[in-house]
């Protein structure tokens, strides 16, 4: 919010050179690679700890049935986090290791419980076995588990790649990956160039952002009556003037069905007449305002295969003149 007042006061306040300074930032900000981690919890060797027990797997050729002892097992378990602020859909993620002899498995994510699609893998050595999924909704905040086996290979080694995605990487990470901090701000990247008038431009949309704010956001998550949802109601200066004061002002609602079944919604204020919402969809609906909107208790009716219940969410409504 406070990025996007200065946009547009910056260029007023400091001239040419701050805008063009700002616009080449924001330009910079919108296109850069995202890297999301790939969590190892486990990369070990698999060995039975009793005396006199040993590792071994069931084969069978048909007549016979026969014990052949392992020696050399190693156990993988990964963890996908979508730290991003993108919301991935049908990214495709593919793990190599040295060896032909692997089994895989993949899990639901745990946000939007859409099962991984098995995808055929080409590895890049001919010694190596390669494994690859599409994961069809992967929100950003959302985790996948992924469990690998691997018999008699050389190392610990393995690799891992994304696909079907521009602007997000995965890396590896050993343990929960510490955040990062941001290593330049705005003003010590852009100190030089910047003029006394715009750094009083920044103060004063800082305040005016502050004390008067042109755009807000409120996110309700409700589980009721079997029905899992995300109640989004925000609204924002329509068309920006230099003035914050002034309207008309543009209000969103938008309900997000993240539950694993259908839910059927229902609200005046929300969604009209009666939306059926599907595992991951949505329903949105907008509404303009002469005045600037205040936040309200709504209702909201829903049940899996009719609105047949009713809960109370929070949303931005006009406010009363």
């Amino acid at each position: 919010m406070l990025l996007e007042i200065l946009k547009i006061v910056l260029p007023l306040l400091g001239g040419g050179v701050a805008g063009a300074l700002l616009n080449e930032w924001f330009r910079r900000r919108g296109g850069r690679v995202q890297a999301i981690p790939l969590i190892e919890r486990v990369n070990r060797l698999v060995s039975p700890e009793l005396k006199g027990f040993t590792l071994a797997r069931v084969t069978d050729d048909g007549r016979t049935r026969r014990i052949e002892e392992i020696r050399n097992v190693r156990e993988y378990q990964f963890t996908l986090q979508n730290t991003s602020s993108i919301h991935l859909q049908d990214v495709e993620i593919q793990f190599e290791f040295p060896t032909e002899d692997v089994e895989a498995w993949a899990e639901r994510p745990a946000l939007s419980k859409t099962a991984p699609v098995p995808v055929d893998a080409v590895a890049t050595e001919p010694w190596k076995k390669g494994y690859r999924w599409r994961i069809p909704q992967f929100p950003a905040t959302d985790s996948v588990e992924f469990t690998f086996r691997a018999i008699d290979p050389p190392s610990g080694a393995y690799e891992v790649a994304l696909y079907k995605c521009d602007r997000v990487v995965v890396e590896k990470s050993k343990g929960e990956p510490s955040r990062r901090r941001q290593s330049e701000t705005f003003v010590s990247r852009y100190a030089a160039p910047i003029t006394l008038a715009g750094f009083v431009g920044l103060v004063v949309s800082f305040a005016t952002s502050l004390f008067f704010p042109t755009n807000k956001a409120n996110l309700d998550t409700l589980s009721d009556w079997g029905c899992t949802l995300t109640v989004e109601s925000a609204y924002k200066q329509f068309e920006p003037a230099m003035s914050p004061w002034h309207g008309p002002w543009l209000i969103t609602h938008r309900i997000l069905n993240v539950g694993s079944q259908k839910c059927v919604v229902q609200s005046d204020q929300l969604t009209g007449p009666p939306a059926v919402l599907e595992v991951m969809h949505d329903v949105t609906r907008t509404a303009f305002s002469l005045t600037k909107p205040k936040l309200v208790q709504g209702d909201l009716s829903l049940g899996p295969e009719g609105p047949t219940h009713k809960t109370r969410v929070t949303l931005y409504a006009t406010a009363p003149p």
